[in-house]
């Protein structure tokens, strides 16, 4: 009832932006822990034991004393959600930034489809509708 109450007045476009926002996050997570499951089991080099790793898998910083994915229940939380890291590696932070710079490309490419699909459209309509302008006038000096 509150969650109703409170959602009366919110503007579904408003909605729509912070939810598409929050799923572009969520799979950004996704993807960065799907490049993390792939670096133990080695097809990205060796995991196993750390001191062999190679660069490529070797931790760039460790923030597991304050911000412990594995113990505080807020950390715990945003790995879930979005994939957080205390201890991430090179491979996992370049998968996460590809990962942006391909949503945001592919977001440029359908709004740039999208304002030239209207734009075609509305000048369809705007046709039309002077053709039926003109059609109603002949019809009008006719009679």
């Amino acid at each position: 009832c509150i969650f109703f109450q409170c959602t009366k007045k919110m503007r579904v476009e408003h909605f729509m932006r912070f939810c598409s926002a929050l799923l572009l996050f969520i799979a950004a997570g996704f993807f960065a822990s799907s490049m993390h499951k792939w670096q133990e089991l080695d097809l990205v080099g060796t995991w196993s034991p750390a001191r062999e790793r190679p660069w490529l898998n070797q931790k760039v910083f460790d923030a597991s004393d304050c911000c412990s994915d594995k113990t505080n229940r807020f950390f715990v939380l945003m790995r879930a959600l979005l994939g957080y890291q205390d201890q991430p590696t090179p491979f996992e932070l370049f998968a996460y930034l590809f990962y942006w710079i391909v949503a945001v490309a592919a977001g440029f490419v359908m709004v740039r489809r999208a304002k030239r699909a209207i734009a075609v459209r509305l000048e369809f309509l705007r046709k039309a509708a002077a053709e039926t302008t003109a059609d109603e006038e002949d019809t009008k000096n006719q009679a």
